[in-house]
């Protein structure tokens, strides 16, 4: 696949683990003035709050936080940063998980529509305790959402940085250059479980 810049837009990719398998969440902001090492750094210390405060509360004790992956994807030699996170963050569930592939899907909306001006997490280490059958319980949806509103706001969450969607690919071609578009809302289009089955235990990382 060839490589699409994204001007001063960083990935934040959100490392965890959950019975021994590494399980991601990935998040794109934009620099208002200019990207660096430093804007990403604190970007990467603020993310790691964010999900100790707010994440952490909803899923289970058996899902780590592990660190937060951060790249400038300006050009395809561009910097990237580690925040590594030691100890690891435990979620405060104590609920038994649910198994690793099981997720809840959060949608994050821009001003536009289509499929390439949004994006989504499926958020992982649920608890059986928020599950009945194939559907989280009332209010399960509504705490991510709030957790995810969080991030919404340019300059709100981490000064000079907005979180938005990228979009590399138009009718199936890659572009010139990747589309940034503001995320201006967070939904749960419905409490139905989605599947990531390669985030079972020996099918990825």
């Amino acid at each position: 696949m060839p490589f699409v810049p994204a001007p001063d837009v960083c990935l934040a990719e959100i490392v965890m683990q959950l019975d021994g398998q590494v399980v991601e969440n990935t998040l794109y902001f934009e620099a208002s003035a200019g990207l660096d090492v430093g804007l990403m750094a604190t970007l990467g210390a603020a993310l790691v709050d964010w999900w100790t405060t707010f994440i952490a509360p909803g899923v289970t004790e058996d899902l780590l936080l592990t660190g937060i992956n951060l790249t400038d994807l300006s050009t395809a030699t561009s910097p990237g940063v580690f925040v590594p996170v030691v100890p690891a963050v435990p979620g405060e569930g104590t609920s038994p998980a649910e198994p690793n592939n099981v997720s809840l899907c959060v949608s994050f909306r821009t001003a536009f529509r289509g499929r390439s001006a949004r994006g989504r997490n499926y958020v992982v280490g649920l608890q059986n305790s928020q599950v009945t059958n194939s559907h989280v319980d009332a209010g399960v949806g509504d705490f991510f959402i709030t957790a995810y509103q969080q991030l919404q706001g340019a300059g709100d969450f981490v000064a000079g940085l907005e979180w938005g969607v990228l979009s590399r690919f138009s009718g199936g071609d890659p572009r010139t250059t990747a589309l940034f578009r503001p995320i201006i809302a967070v939904t749960v289009v419905d409490n139905t479980l989605d599947s990531q089955r390669r985030r079972l235990p020996g099918r990825g990382a």
